[in-house]
C-alpha cells in the first residue's frame, strides 16, 4: 500500500456508475429498466415503479442510477431498512460510492416545555460516532466525487450548514508540499476546523487530534471524522532552503492492522456546521440584537419570569460562543450562523446534492410509508419550539432551526422515481405516466394463495400450522393488532412446545435483530409480531404468514398493510397467507381479488415461457444490526466488579458505586438452565445480572437471599410474567453482587438499571407523582396495571385506582403475584383468541379483585398491598404540599448542650428535601422553650437564608406551612417568617404576590391529626438517625488532615495565592436510588468542617443521569448566588454563599472542564494562566483557584489536575496539602452517602 492517494482524493474526477453484479436482470426487470429510463431522459419529473415483493426493485433501481450517471438520494422510512438497502445496493455498485446518511443519535430526548405541568425538560441525547463518521463520509463523497449513491433516512431534512464554508475551511496535503508558516499555524488551522487538541488518551476520539513539536520536527496524530481510525502527519523544518519552510514529509491511513504511507489526502471539518471568526462575531452580534428585542417584547408583556430567564440562558451561551466557538444547544442560532432571514429554509443535505447547480435524482424507497412522513416532520418540530419561544426558553430564531416543510423539499427536487409495492394517491397524482409494474419474480414464485379461516379454533390451528411447516425446515410469522397479543401468542406456543420469539417496537435494534437471526437460522419457527414484519424484510425460509384479527378493519389491517404483509410469504415456492377472520372487510375483499388476478398472470408467464419456480437463495444470515457494523460499533456489554462499573474489553469506565462490602461472583449457565448450580449462592441481601449469550445484561433485580430468588427463576413450576419468560430462555449466565444490606441492594439495583436500562426492566418515567394500580372494572376483558397517577377524569364505573404506592417496584411486587396465582394475562388471551369463556375469565378476574383489593382477611396479597398502601396517609394528604417538618434531637453520648436541627421538606407528599445542623443550647437548659429557641436560631441564621432558587417552579424551596415539634409562636415564629419573606423576595427577585405562612404544631384531633403525626414521627426518626451518625462520626475522631496551617501554607504555594486559603469548597455529583442525581457541596474553614454550610442540590434540570450536566447544574446555581442581586458585586464572604478561595471537584479533567464552563457562565474564572479570560462588557467577575482530584491508576494516588493541564500537578501523593483535599473529597463522599440513605430511610419508614 506505500504510495497509495486518499481514495476519495483520488476519485475526484470520477463520474462513472458501473453495475457489478455477477448476474443480469431477469423477469420484469429488463421492461422495468427500459421503462423508467425513458421517463427519465423524456423529462418526466416523477415516476412510480410498481413492484410486488421479491421483483428485485433495488437491482433495477441500480441500473437505472448507472445509466441516468448522476448523484443520487434514496430515501428511506428507517435507518434499519436505510442500511439494508445501502449493503445491497454496495454489492451492484461495488466500484462507486454507496453511502448512508441517517440519524446519528443512539438516544434522544427533545428539548421541551409541558404548559399542563410546568415542566421544561432539557435536550438529552447520545451521539453515536460511527454513525457520524458515515454522515461525514456521505458529505464528503458529495464533495468530492460524481458517482455518489446516498441513501438517507428523513433525518436528511434537518439543518446541516452551508456546503460553502464546509468546503471552504476543508483542505488537501500533499507530501512534499509546504505548509503555510510555522506548524503552530497548522495547528490553528485544526482548531478552526473544530478540532480539538485532546492530549489524553482516555479521551482521544473522531474529531480529536495529539501532537509533539521539537524545533526541527512536529508529529499529528488526528482522527477525521470520516475515518475508522486516526491518521499521522509527520512535518518537517527543511533546512536546505535560505529562510525556515516547513514541509510535509508523511501522511500515514490508518486501518485495522496499523498504519500506510499515502501521497496525499483531503482533510474535512470535524463538524458540519463550522464557520470563520468574523461570521461567529457577526452571528453573536445578531443573536444579542434579537434577545435585546424579544426581552422588550416579553416586558411589555409583562412576563418578566421568561424576560429573566431567556437573557440568562442566551447571555450563557453567547459567553461560551464567544470562548469556545460553541455551545449546547447551538443548533437554534443556526439562523444566525448561516445568515438566513426569518423563515429561509435551512441548509441540507440536498444543497451538498445540488452544490454548483449540479443535477442529481431522488429516489422514494416506500413511499406510500415515507411520504407522509416527510409531511409530518415540520408540524411536530414547530409545535414543540413554539412552546420553548413562549415561555422564554428560546429565541423566536430557533424557530428556523428545523426540519424543510413539504413543499421546501420538492422545490429542490428536479427528478423523482417513487418505489414502491403499493403506492398511494399523492405517488398516483404526482406521475405524468401510468406507474412502471413489476409482476413477475426472477425467481418465478407466484404471489402466495391466502385462505380466509374462521377465528374460532385459530390458535390450535395455528399451532398445527406450523408444526407442519417446521417439518420442511420452514418458518413461519405469526402477526397480531398488539404488543400484548405478540408477547402472549409467544408465550401460548411455547407452551405448545413451539420455538418461538417476538418482534415489535418495544425492543431494542440489539433485540430485534436477535428474533430475526433465530427464525433464519432455525432456532425458532415462528416469530410474532405487529407492524416490523412489512416493508424490506428479507425472509425466503417463511412460508406461511397468519394474519390474526384479520376483519379488524383500520391501520394495521388496511389493504396496503395486508398486501405487504402477505408479501413476505412470496419470496418461498411454498408461501401461502392465512387471514384469521370471521368476516371479509372490504380491505381482505380488495387483497384476495387483486392477489388471486396478480397470481393467475404469473402462472400463465411461467408456462408460456417455460419458467421453473425456485425460491429466492442467499438470504444474509446477518442480523439487521450487522447491516450497520460499518456505522455502529458493537456494544461493549459492563460488567460489576467490586463494586465498580467498568466496560469489557478496553471500553471506559463509565460509573461507580461505592458499596465498600461488595463481592460479584459470575455464575455460568450451561445448555440448560437446570445446569446452572447456585448451591454455593449465599442466602444473603445483593443484586443479580442476568446475561445472555454475548455477555449483556438482560435484567437486573435485587434480593433479600440471593439464593431463594434465583432459584425462583429456575424451578421449573414457576410462573412469571410473559416478558420475564422469554428473558429467561434468552439468559444463559447470571451474575450478583452481595450487599452488606438489604437497604444497599436496592440502592444498588435502581442506580445500574438506571444506567444499563435493560431490556426485561420496566424502566419508569421520572415524576413528582406517585403510581396507583389501576384495575379496568368496566373493560370487556378486565385487568389490573399500573398509572403514574388517578385520572379523575375517567369514570370510577370503568376504572377503579388503589393506591397509592411509594414506589412501581411495589406495584409490580402486588401484580406479579396477582399474575403468579391467577394467570390473569394468559388467560385474557385464551378468552379474546383461544377456547375460553368470557364469563369464567370475568369469575376469576373478580376473585383476584377480592382477595388483593376487598378482602379484610389476612391473605398474603392483602397484607402487601396494606403494607405499602400506608404511605397513602402521607403521599395523598393535601395538607403536605408545600410544608417543612422540623424536630429536634439530642445527640447521644455527648453533653446535653449538642444537638440536631432536621428539617424534612415535603412537596406535592414528596419528600423533597433534608438537612441537618449542629446547634448548641446553654449548659442546664433543656425545656421546650430551649429547643424551641434553638430550632428557631438555625431556621434564622442558617437554613432559610441559604435558600435555593425555585428553579422547579412546583417543588419551591420555601414552605407555605411549617410543622414543628416544640412551639415556635410568638415573637420567635414572626421572627422566622420575617426572614423566610426577606429570603424569598432575595430569590425572586422579579416581584410577584406575597406567599402565606403558618407555623404551627401537630394537631390534636380532626382531618389533619394522622397527617400531622406521621409526618413528624417521620422528620423525628431521620433527626434521630442524624443524631446517632454524628455521635459515631465523634467516636471515630475527627477526619484525618493537617489543620496546623501546614496544608494551607502548601496550597497557597502550589496554587500561587497571595495569602493561605480559607475557605474550600468541594462539589461531588452522586446518584439518588436511581430515580434523579444529587450535587453536594462539603466547606473547610481554615482546615476544618463547617457542617453548617454543607449542601444538598437536587438536579432539576437534567432528566436521568449525566454527570457533566448536573455538575453544571449545581455549579451555576451555586455561584449564581455568590452576586448580589441587582449590585453587581459579591456578597459578604462570611455569606453561606460567599466566594471560597478554592473550588475542589471530584474527578478528572472532564469534570473539571464542565465545572469551569459553569463557572465562566456566573463570570467566575479559574485563576491560573490556561484560561483568556475576556475583558470586554464585563460587568462584574472574580477568579477563584479550580481543581480536580481523581483517581490515578495507581489505586492508592490521587492526581490533581488544575483548568488547562492534561497532566497531574502534584508530585507527591501523601503531603499535607493532598492530604487536606483528599479529607475533603472523602467528606463529599460520606455527606452524599448519608443523603441517599436518609431519603432511603423516609421511603421505607413511611
Amino acid at each position: 500500500m506505500e504510495g497509495q492517494e486518499d481514495p476519495l482524493t483520488r476519485d475526484a474526477v470520477k463520474s462513472g456508475f458501473e453495475v457489478t453484479a455477477p448476474y443480469e436482470p431477469m423477469g420484469d426487470q429488463p421492461e422495468a429498466i427500459q421503462q423508467l429510463m425513458k421517463q427519465l431522459e423524456e423529462g418526466d419529473r416523477f415516476s412510480i415503479l410498481r413492484g410486488i415483493t421479491g421483483t428485485g426493485k433495488t437491482f433495477v433501481m441500480s441500473h437505472c442510477i448507472a445509466k441516468y450517471g448522476q448523484p443520487t438520494l434514496i430515501l428511506c422510512h428507517n435507518k434499519t431498512l436505510a442500511a439494508q438497502l445501502a449493503r445491497e445496493l454496495r454489492s451492484f455498485l461495488g466500484n462507486n460510492a454507496v453511502e448512508l446518511f441517517v440519524s446519528f443519535y443512539n438516544h434522544y430526548i427533545p428539548e421541551s416545555f409541558n404548559e399542563v405541568s410546568g415542566r421544561y425538560v432539557a435536550k438529552k441525547s447520545s451521539i453515536n460516532q460511527e454513525i457520524d463518521a458515515m454522515r461525514h463520509r456521505a458529505t464528503r463523497a458529495l464533495l468530492m466525487r460524481q458517482d455518489v449513491v446516498v441513501v438517507a433516512s428523513v433525518s436528511c431534512i434537518y439543518g446541516l450548514g452551508l456546503p460553502k464554508d464546509y468546503m471552504e475551511a476543508s483542505t488537501t496535503l500533499q507530501v512534499g508540499d509546504n505548509i503555510e508558516g510555522r506548524p503552530d499555524d497548522f495547528l490553528s488551522k485544526l482548531d478552526s476546523m473544530l478540532y480539538i487538541n485532546e492530549q489524553s488518551d482516555e479521551e482521544f476520539g473522531r474529531g480529536t487530534y495529539q501532537y509533539s513539536l521539537t524545533s526541527d520536527e512536529c508529529g499529528i496524530l488526528l482522527w477525521p471524522p470520516h475515518e475508522g481510525f486516526p491518521m499521522k502527519i509527520q512535518l518537517s523544518l527543511d533546512s536546505s532552503s535560505l529562510s525556515p519552510i516547513w514541509k510535509v514529509t508523511s501522511i500515514q491511513q490508518g486501518h485495522a492492522m496499523g498504519h500506510s504511507d499515502i501521497d496525499s489526502t483531503g482533510l474535512f471539518p470535524a463538524k458540519h456546521h463550522v464557520m470563520s471568526e468574523e461570521r461567529l462575531e457577526e452571528a453573536c452580534l445578531d443573536i444579542e440584537e434579537e434577545l435585546r428585542e424579544r426581552v422588550q417584547e416579553l416586558t411589555k408583556e409583562h412576563k418578566f419570569e421568561e424576560a429573566n430567564r431567556l437573557q440568562q440562558r442566551v447571555g450563557n451561551d453567547l459567553l461560551l460562543l464567544r470562548e469556545t466557538g460553541f455551545c449546547p444547544g447551538g443548533e437554534n442560532y443556526s439562523r444566525h450562523f448561516g445568515q438566513r432571514a426569518t423563515g429561509e429554509p435551512p441548509n441540507t443535505l440536498m444543497d451538498y446534492l445540488g452544490m454548483n447547480d449540479r443535477e442529481w435524482l431522488l429516489i422514494v424507497d416506500e413511499s406510500h410509508v415515507t411520504l407522509p412522513q416527510l409531511r409530518a416532520m415540520y408540524g411536530g418540530d414547530r409545535a414543540r419550539k413554539e412552546k420553548l419561544v413562549k415561555h422564554g426558553y428560546r429565541l423566536p430564531s430557533a424557530l428556523d432551526n428545523r426540519p424543510l416543510q413539504d413543499h421546501e423539499f420538492w422545490k429542490t427536487i428536479q427528478k423523482g422515481v417513487f418505489v414502491s409495492a403499493t403506492p398511494s394517491k399523492q405517488e398516483m397524482e404526482w406521475a405524468e405516466r401510468k406507474p412502471v409494474e413489476m409482476l413477475i419474480r426472477p425467481t418465478f414464485v407466484p404471489d402466495p394463495v391466502i385462505e380466509v379461516r374462521p377465528s374460532k379454533g385459530q390458535l390450535e390451528d395455528l399451532a398445527n400450522e406450523i408444526r407442519h411447516r417446521a417439518k420442511r425446515a420452514e418458518r413461519t410469522l405469526a402477526v397480531t393488532l398488539t404488543k400484548r397479543d405478540a408477547e402472549d401468542l409467544s408465550d401460548y406456543l411455547k407452551q405448545q412446545s413451539i420455538p418461538t420469539t417476538f418482534i415489535h417496537s418495544g425492543l431494542n435494534i440489539h433485540e430485534r435483530a436477535d428474533a430475526l437471526k433465530a427464525l433464519q437460522n432455525g432456532e425458532v419457527d415462528c416469530l410474532v409480531g405487529v407492524n416490523l414484519l412489512r416493508e424490506g424484510l428479507d425472509l425466503p425460509q417463511v412460508s406461511l404468514v397468519a394474519i390474526l384479527n384479520a376483519d379488524s378493519e383500520g391501520f394495521l389491517r388496511s389493504d396496503t398493510a395486508l398486501f405487504q404483509t402477505v408479501g413476505r410469504a412470496a419470496r418461498n415456492v411454498q408461501g401461502r397467507a392465512i387471514f384469521y377472520a370471521n368476516r371479509v372487510t372490504d380491505s381482505m375483499g380488495r387483497v384476495l381479488k387483486e392477489t388471486e388476478e396478480r397470481r393467475q398472470k404469473q402462472l400463465l408467464y411461467n408456462r408460456l415461457n417455460d419458467c421453473s419456480m425456485k425460491s429466492t437463495e442467499g438470504s444474509s444470515m446477518l442480523s439487521i444490526f450487522d447491516l450497520l457494523k460499518e456505522q455502529i460499533a458493537a456494544e461493549q456489554p459492563l460488567e460489576v466488579v467490586g463494586g465498580k462499573r467498568r466496560a469489557v474489553s478496553g471500553t471506559k469506565e463509565i460509573n461507580s458505586f461505592n458499596l465498600t462490602s461488595d463481592v460479584t461472583v459470575q455464575v455460568p449457565a450451561g445448555k440448560a438452565h437446570g445446569s446452572i448450580n447456585i448451591d454455593h449462592v449465599p442466602s444473603s441481601p445483593g443484586v443479580y445480572f442476568w446475561k445472555d449469550e454475548y455477555d449483556e445484561i438482560l435484567y437486573i433485580g435485587k434480593a433479600k437471599r440471593l439464593r431463594t430468588r434465583l432459584k425462583s427463576y429456575l424451578t421449573p413450576k414457576s410462573k412469571h410474567s410473559a416478558r420475564i419468560e422469554v428473558m429467561i430462555a434468552k439468559a444463559k449466565s447470571v451474575d450478583f453482587i452481595l450487599t452488606s444490606s438489604e437497604r444497599d441492594a436496592l440502592l444498588l439495583e435502581s442506580n445500574l438499571i438506571k444506567h444499563h436500562q435493560p431490556p426485561y426492566n420496566v424502566l419508569l418515567k421520572d415524576d413528582i407523582s406517585y403510581p396507583y394500580i389501576c384495575a379496568s372494572v368496566g373493560d370487556q376483558y378486565p385487568r389490573f396495571f399500573t398509572t403514574p397517577r388517578k385520572e379523575d377524569r375517567l369514570t370510577s364505573s370503568r376504572y377503579r385506582y388503589f393506591g397509592p404506592y411509594p414506589d412501581y417496584n411495589e406495584c409490580n411486587q402486588i401484580l406479579e403475584a396477582i399474575e403468579s396465582q391467577y394467570d390473569l394475562r394468559a388467560k385474557s388471551f385464551m378468552t379474546r383468541h383461544g377456547d375460553m369463556e368470557h364469563d369464567e375469565y370475568q369469575a376469576l378476574f373478580d376473585e383476584a379483585m377480592k382477595d388483593t383489593f376487598e378482602s379484610t382477611s389476612s391473605s398474603k396479597f392483602n397484607q402487601l398491598r396494606s403494607e405499602f398502601e400506608e404511605a397513602a396517609h402521607l403521599f395523598d394528604s393535601k395538607y403536605n404540599v408545600c410544608r417543612d417538618i422540623i424536630t429536634f434531637s439530642k445527640v447521644p453520648g455527648r453533653d446535653d448542650s449538642f444537638g440536631i436541627v432536621h428539617v424534612v421538606q415535603l412537596r406535592q407528599g414528596l419528600v423533597s428535601g433534608q438537612f441537618s445542623y449542629d446547634c448548641q443550647i446553654p449548659s442546664g437548659m433543656s425545656s421546650d422553650e430551649d429547643y424551641a429557641a434553638a430550632m428557631a436560631h438555625v431556621l434564622e441564621r442558617q437554613h432559610y437564608p441559604s435558600g435555593e432558587e425555585a428553579f422547579d417552579s412546583r417543588l419551591p424551596f420555601f414552605p407555605t406551612e411549617i410543622l414543628v415539634q416544640y412551639d415556635m409562636s410568638g415573637i420567635t415564629g414572626r421572627a422566622v417568617k420575617q426572614v423566610i419573606q426577606a429570603a424569598r423576595k432575595k430569590v425572586n427577585a422579579s416581584g410577584g404576590k406575597k406567599e402565606p405562612l403558618a407555623i404551627r404544631r401537630a394537631a390534636k384531633g380532626g382531618a389533619r391529626k394522622k397527617s400531622d403525626e406521621l409526618a413528624l414521627k417521620l422528620c423525628i426518626e431521620n433527626a434521630e438517625k442524624a443524631a446517632h451518625d454524628k455521635s459515631l462520626e465523634a467516636i471515630e475522631g475527627s477526619i484525618k488532615s493537617s489543620v496546623d496551617g501546614t496544608a494551607l501554607e502548601e496550597l497557597q504555594k502550589l496554587f500561587d495565592l497571595d495569602k493561605k486559603p480559607s475557605r474550600i469548597e468541594c462539589y461531588d455529583i452522586s446518584h439518588n436510588h436511581g430515580e434523579h442525581s444529587v450535587g453536594s457541596r462539603v466547606v473547610f474553614v481554615d482546615g476544618q468542617k463547617e457542617p453548617s454550610l454543607y449542601r444538598k442540590f437536587n438536579i432539576k434540570s437534567v432528566d436521568g443521569i449525566d454527570d457533566y450536566a448536573s455538575l453544571q447544574e449545581v455549579i451555576s446555581r451555586r455561584f449564581k448566588r455568590a452576586w448580589v442581586n441587582g449590585a453587581g458585586g459579591p456578597v459578604a464572604d462570611n455569606d453561606p454563599w460567599g466566594l471560597p478561595d478554592i473550588v475542589l471537584i471530584d474527578g478528572g479533567p472532564g469534570q473539571l472542564n464542565k465545572a469551569v464552563e459553569a463557572l465562566v457562565s456566573q463570570r467566575i474564572f479559574p485563576a491560573d494562566g490556561f484560561y483568556n479570560r475576556p475583558t470586554k462588557g464585563t460587568k462584574r467577575s472574580a477568579t477563584v483557584v479550580v481543581c480536580s482530584l481523581a483517581k490515578g491508576i495507581n489505586r492508592n494516588k490521587d492526581d490533581l489536575y488544575i483548568y488547562g493541564s492534561n497532566e497531574p500537578i502534584n508530585t507527591s501523593t501523601d503531603s499535607p496539602g493532598l492530604l487536606l483535599l483528599r479529607s475533603l473529597r472523602d467528606e463529599s463522599h460520606r455527606f452524599a452517602l448519608n443523603a441517599h440513605r436518609s431519603r432511603r430511610s423516609i421511603r421505607k419508614s413511611i
